[in-house]
């Protein structure tokens, strides 16, 4: 019954973002206005929220005003004096891409069965993180926002989709469907945007349809490599294709970097909101540009709107907002859009602050010029690309020699990510610009279609070649999306939720525990308390160094008295240490433990496996 609560508080994010949608969807169908709703919905709605927190420091007065506004939203803007046309062309499409997202949200993400939540693995190391910032809201008391994993240091981390996944997980959805539940809705609107976009630049539905698969299944020639492993495993197909990582799309060693589509907004939740509006954007921008659906305050008030969109994206996905802003510039200056100034005031305005609070990480400066990405030498670009983008990149080419020239400009601004993305690193780590080149493909699907159709209408042979190569062009694609929901892997254990159990009724909500550097600990990931350092290498990608935590926690898990570890804890204003097999196992840490034999633990636990877990207070 609790659970209730929290679906009516999503219902109306959704149905505020309907609403809205309606009333400013310019020159957007009914049905793509509609597919939006879960962007436009929940981006204020958790802007909302958390402007309130951070002036009450209450989760539940920022639920209760943001449902409130809400509330007055929907009712001022009267969405159902609207007659809706829904295009009955496009249902079946839509009906799909529904379909196609629960499926992938469910199995891929947190489903609970057995007393276990599982995961599929790709997602193993992220979905922690992500459900530890989660919880530290709805279970902890993270005021002002600290990075769970690391006490004390401010959460300047694109959180926001996580900040509204844990009002739900505080009205009582649980992990698992604070999580699944927008991520399906978002994953709707993200696919039915791309699709419609491509219905419109092809002219047909089948288009549209070839425009979403392809960024859905993205990979490039990496099928090969799985044919080999397949051959050398004597295992028979199924065999293989269940018990083996398929993800072939990343893999370090081949250098294979340009992970499929479908893992990156599964697995860094904010890049699948952040392409959502990008999406809607592009969409936008193609109705305005090519289509010539512009006029006077129609047009301003649409660029008003997605530059107010494009504004609140830094603390959802800075990666997006950086593709955006490139793409736009761009747009406006080859289109010469003189009223460019309604789109780029909001979007530098509303997204300064959140600039200052995320570069305010203290760290040094992580932009340094790459040419070629991770290609290895200029001389490597051509094949790493071939290899990492396949028949895409061929079909790429081939759509914008086809395309015509109008199309065909419309494309330049994107291709500028592309090139940037090629030339500048943005973060410590150099993989974290394929969130720029999935952005970039979003766009470059459309040409990617318009090439396979041309196949398909060949006279002679035109279908069969058209099967072959589309099935060849998804086919590695393909492998991923079925290693999401056919391989599941325990993310958190039965144990693992025990103790988390116990932690949060026992222990307060703002207290800081001594952990170990396992990445699903359950006092981080499900109980929601923050640690003074829990898997640390999280914090190396965001530029963050933790060197001297690192050995702080070294110095307190092997201290050589009783006396000399109480004195470290209390200086560091640790209030609880967790000793179990996350510790007992790290790498990185030695544990004295002879010196917890004479500490009495608050928690004493020994699981049906053997594993021990113990709890001990500071006092």
């Amino acid at each position: 019954m609790y659970g209730l609560v929290a679906l009516i508080f999503f219902a109306l994010t959704i149905f505020a973002g309907y609403a809205l949608a309606i009333r400013l969807r310019s020159h957007l169908t009914w049905m793509e206005a509609a597919a939006a709703s879960p962007v436009i919905g929940i981006i204020p709605a958790t802007w909302v929220a958390l402007v309130v927190y951070l002036f009450t420091g209450s989760l539940d007065i920022s639920i209760l005003l943001t449902t409130l506004l809400m509330i007055a939203a929907i009712i001022y803007l009267k969405p159902w004096t609207d007659r809706p046309a829904p295009e009955k062309k496009h249902l079946p499409a839509f009906l799909l891409i529904l379909a196609a997202s629960a499926i992938l949200m469910y199995q891929g993400l947190l489903t609970y069965y057995g007393g276990e939540y599982h995961i599929a693995f790709p997602f193993y190391g992220d979905a922690a993180f992500h459900t530890s910032i989660i919880t530290s809201f709805s279970q902890g008391s993270n005021y002002l926002p600290q990075y769970p994993i690391m006490s004390g240091h401010l959460l300047r981390y694109t959180f926001l989709i996580d900040f509204y996944s844990a009002l739900l997980d505080r009205l009582g959805s649980g992990i698992q469907w604070s999580v699944v539940l927008p991520g399906i809705s978002l994953m709707t609107s993200l696919f039915y945007l791309i699709y419609s976009l491509g219905c419109r630049f092809t002219g047909r539905v089948a288009g549209g349809l070839i425009t979403a698969s392809v960024v859905a299944f993205s990979g490039g020639l990496q099928f090969i490599q799985a044919f080999k492993d397949w051959s050398t495993s004597g295992q028979p197909i199924m065999t293989f294709l269940t018990t083996n990582n398929l993800n072939y799309t990343c893999v370090f060693d081949l250098n294979y970097v340009f992970t499929n589509f479908l893992i990156i907004i599964m697995a860094q939740r904010a890049a699948l909101i952040g392409f959502a509006v990008g999406a809607l954007i592009i969409l936008i921008s193609y109705t305005q540009y090519l289509e010539k659906n512009k006029d006077g305050k129609s047009g301003r008030m649409t660029l008003l709107v997605i530059g107010v969109l494009a504004g609140l994206l830094p603390l959802l996905h800075t990666y997006s907002y950086a593709c955006v802003m490139i793409s736009m510039v761009f747009l406006f200056i080859l289109y010469r859009e003189r009223q460019w100034y309604y789109f780029m005031l909001p979007a530098i305005i509303l997204a300064l602050p959140q600039a200052v609070y995320i570069t305010g990480q203290g760290a040094q400066s992580l932009i340094r010029v790459q040419l070629g990405w991770m290609a290895g030498s200029l001389t490597d670009i051509p094949g790493f690309w071939i290899m990492n983008m396949g028949l895409e990149l061929f079909l790429l080419i081939a759509g914008l020699l086809i395309a015509g020239k109008k199309k065909a400009m419309f494309y330049l601004p994107y291709l500028a990510i592309f090139i940037v993305a090629n030339v500048i690193v943005f973060q410590a780590w150099d993989y974290d610009n394929h969130k720029m080149f999935s952005f970039w493909l979003m766009p470059s699907a459309l040409f990617i279609a318009v090439a396979l159709l041309r196949i398909y209408d060949f006279r002679v042979a035109g279908k069969p070649l058209f099967a072959l190569v589309f099935a060849l062009t998804i086919l590695t694609g393909a492998l991923v999306a079925f290693f999401i929901v056919s391989q599941p892997y325990v993310e958190f254990s039965k144990n693992d939720i025990y103790v988390a159990d116990w932690v949060m009724q026992n222990t307060p909500p703002d207290a800081v525990f001594l952990t170990g550097d396992a990445p699903t600990h359950p006092v981080i990931a499900l109980a929601g308390r923050l640690s003074y350092l829990g898997y640390y290498p999280w914090m190396y990608t965001h530029g963050v160094d933790t060197n001297d935590r690192v050995q702080t926690v070294r110095s307190i898990y092997n201290a050589e008295s009783m006396h000399a570890m109480i004195e470290r804890l209390k200086e560091q204003n640790i209030s609880y240490v967790h000793l179990g097999p996350q510790e007992l196992r790290s790498q990185m840490y030695h544990v004295n433990q002879s010196l917890f034999e004479y500490w009495e633990p608050v928690f004493d636990w020994t699981a049906p496996n053997g594993e021990q877990y113990r709890i001990y207070r500071v006092e």
